[in-house]
């Protein structure tokens, strides 16, 4: 039997263009919150590195662990927010825009934004506590060195965190 190469179905372009049309709807119908989870995380990864660092230089210079803690709360959560804020307005700086007239919709600017600040503010007591709670134990029990239990901590917290921020994104409906 001799397979005809010219004439068959061409059912493999056309599973992937089905794959392709689901990924792109996919991606039209979610893409404001793919956005802002990519802000998360790439926010987190600075703030992971940033506070790695101070936290192993504190360390050697600080022997209060709950100094230790407050340093690394405070460097994370500023880098953080500052990388946040800054990815969001480079993402979103054209939706605030009305088509028509060319001039920004502050109403909806402020409703997002309270939406984002309490959503972002409730995940961020989360991540202080979880992130305070686990450097200061991790120090006090020695199992790792300081710039490792930094970048533990920020990762168990910022899990919570993200987790946290996305229930409080879908239960205001911010993105429809």
């Amino acid at each position: 039997m001799m397979v005809d190469f010219i004439n068959r179905p061409h059912t493999a372009q056309k599973s992937s263009r089905g794959l392709q049309h689901s990924f792109k709807q996919f991606y039209s119908r979610y893409r404001e919150l793919i956005l802002f989870n990519k802000n998360i995380m790439i926010a987190a990864i600075a703030a992971i590195i940033t506070d790695a660092i101070v936290v192993q230089y504190a360390a050697q210079s600080i022997t209060n662990n709950v100094l230790v803690s407050i340093f690394s709360i405070i460097t994370g959560s500023g880098v953080y927010l500052i990388a946040f804020a800054g990815l969001f307005y480079i993402d979103n700086r054209r939706k605030y825009v009305d088509v028509v007239t060319g001039m920004r919709d502050s109403n909806m600017f402020r409703q997002d934004v309270k939406k984002i600040v309490t959503a972002l503010g409730v995940s961020e007591v989360i991540y202080m506590i979880g992130k305070f709670t686990s450097v200061y134990l991790l120090l006090q029990s020695n199992v790792a060195l300081p710039y490792q239990v930094a970048m533990l901590s920020t990762l168990l917290a910022g899990g919570f965190s993200t987790v946290t921020a996305n229930l409080m994104i879908k239960t205001q409906k911010l993105f429809q």
